[in-house]
């Protein structure tokens, strides 16, 4: 099982959405895609998406910017809890 890296950025300890897409075996743009929609389903409120999604970006092979998401434990929490089998377990498990 892969272990997630987790960044303390000032003081919030934090997950990149490129390792969770690794972790759970999915491309990067369905884990984007799949946070997207849990924010719209926050409604949007940038005060409340924030304290479980914080956009960033980081740069491809390409050098090109790309968006990412990092997770804060509650976002990694509720990610979870969408998941099911296996891959949704052994996420949750390890963060």
């Amino acid at each position: 099982m892969m272990e997630l890296t987790v960044k303390n950025v000032e003081g919030k300890l934090l997950v990149d959405s490129r390792d969770v897409a690794e972790m759970v075996e999915r491309n990067h743009a369905d884990v984007m895609r799949d946070l997207r929609k849990v924010i719209e389903h926050l409604g949007g409120q940038s005060k409340i998406a924030e304290s479980y999604f914080i956009e960033s970006t980081y740069v491809n092979t390409q050098n090109k910017v790309q968006p990412c998401y990092l997770l804060t434990k509650k976002g990694c929490e509720l990610y979870a809890t969408r998941m099911t089998g296996e891959k949704g377990t052994l996420f949750a498990a390890t963060y």
